[in-house]
């Protein structure tokens, strides 16, 4: 963490830490449910300080530059740029993750999944473990950290993805994750076959109106539309996972609430077995696991 940077003194109507907050609070309770929670975390970002400091010295004098970012930043996020973009940063499980627009924002439905593929992979289990279109590497590395005896490998057709995701395993304590580049099983090298995969592929049809919304629409697109359905990418992971997965090996994926009947006849239909849908906390489908 940097250091704060406030002035020590300076005429009163200079900006203070608290009026400061006061203002962009104001700005964003326009659109916004917490704007005053999202003042403080974007203007600790600006600060490179601890939420802390806001609290213990909010009299204390922000430089021109600063309250400038600060600003900007807030007008940003009042256009609907998200909050992880602004600052960077995106908790996940246990773990915070860098984020940058070229992934998705990892979200705690999301989370669903984790919790599906630990109930089934055992504690002290020393298979091997794919995360397909692994983004920021949200679930190769948390599983790793929730699995440390597992051989993780992850794949994304984004160069700049696999990037970060390699930052954000070497700085989480997971840097012997293999990070393959290429499109789904493409990128992986022959002869590796795997226990274990797992996969948040896209599963916004084309047309969806979810993608007009404020924050997704910042996202990138790539990473959100599978096509005219929906179902495309899910359809081929269903079908060419198999040539991948060891004999009695598990596929977990996640999906739309409405696509699980859809997902369970393809499932059915390309001879997987033990198939079940994953509940979120308000008990809807979040995805749906497969055994081989």
């Amino acid at each position: 963490m940097q250091n704060c940077y406030f002035s020590k003194s300076g005429p009163s109507s200079q900006p203070t830490v608290s009026a400061s907050l006061e203002q962009a609070a104001r700005r964003l309770s326009k659109t916004l449910a917490s704007p005053r929670r999202e003042s403080e975390l974007i203007l600790s970002h600006c600060l490179g300080c601890p939420l802390t400091s806001l609290f213990t010295e909010p009299a204390r004098i922000l430089e021109p530059a600063v309250q400038s970012r600060f600003d900007a930043f807030v007008t940003r996020r009042l256009a609907g740029e998200p909050l992880s973009y602004l600052t960077g940063h995106r908790g996940f499980w246990s773990l915070d993750f860098r984020v940058s627009p070229d992934t998705l924002i990892p979200r705690p439905e999301t989370e669903a999944l984790i919790r599906a593929a630990l109930h089934l992979i055992p504690d002290d289990h020393t298979g091997r473990l794919l995360d397909l279109g692994t983004g920021c590497g949200t679930l190769a590395i948390t599983l790793a950290h929730e699995r440390p005896g597992l051989e993780v490998w992850a794949t994304d057709q984004s160069l700049r993805a696999l990037d970060l995701a390699r930052t954000n395993a070497c700085a989480l304590g997971t840097p012997s994750i293999v990070f393959c580049s290429g499109d789904w099983f493409e990128a992986l090298p022959q002869g590796i076959d795997f226990d274990w995969m797992v996969c948040n592929p896209p599963y916004l049809a084309e047309h969806d109106p979810a993608l007009d919304q404020d924050g997704i629409r910042y996202e990138p697109r790539a990473s959100l539309v599978a096509g005219e359905t929906g179902l495309e990418a899910l359809f081929r992971i269903i079908e060419e996972a198999p040539r991948r997965l060891r004999q009695s090996g598990w596929l977990i994926v996640e999906h739309a609430h409405d696509q699980a009947e859809a997902i369970a006849h393809r499932f059915d239909a390309n001879g997987w077995r033990n198939v079940a849908a994953y509940r979120d906390i308000g008990g809807q489908a979040q995805g749906t696991r497969a055994a081989w």
